[in-house]
């Protein structure tokens, strides 16, 4: 049986992180992106030069793409959240817990 302790669903989306204060990379500014989006988190490939620290507060603004349905223009979404889960073996990447719902920016 599998063990289900998420609370929320993932959806796998590929968002370009457009803002982020929280986490300061020690060689320059690196571009991030999520690897996978839910009503309760994301999880964001970062580079190797990132120094997340566990429990640091962050906040952030995704970038949406236009979609047929939704926005022909695109716009953004904005957030906090707290690092809880940093992955540094493989690839580098950081697990986020929103502390705030969501805002949409179209």
């Amino acid at each position: 049986m599998p063990d289900n302790r998420r609370q929320y669903r993932r959806v796998r989306l590929r968002l370009r992180v457009s803002h982020m204060q929280g986490m300061e990379a020690s060689a320059g500014t690196a571009e991030l992106w999520t690897t996978d989006v839910s009503a309760g988190g994301m999880f964001l490939h970062i580079s190797p030069g990132e120094q997340p620290l566990l429990g640091r507060p962050v906040s952030f603004e995704l970038a949406v793409p236009p979609g047929e349905g939704y926005s022909s223009s695109g716009g953004s979404v904005c957030g906090t959240g707290k690092v809880v889960r940093v992955a540094l073996a493989g690839t580098p990447g950081v697990a986020v817990e929103f502390t705030r719902p969501l805002a949409l920016r179209f």
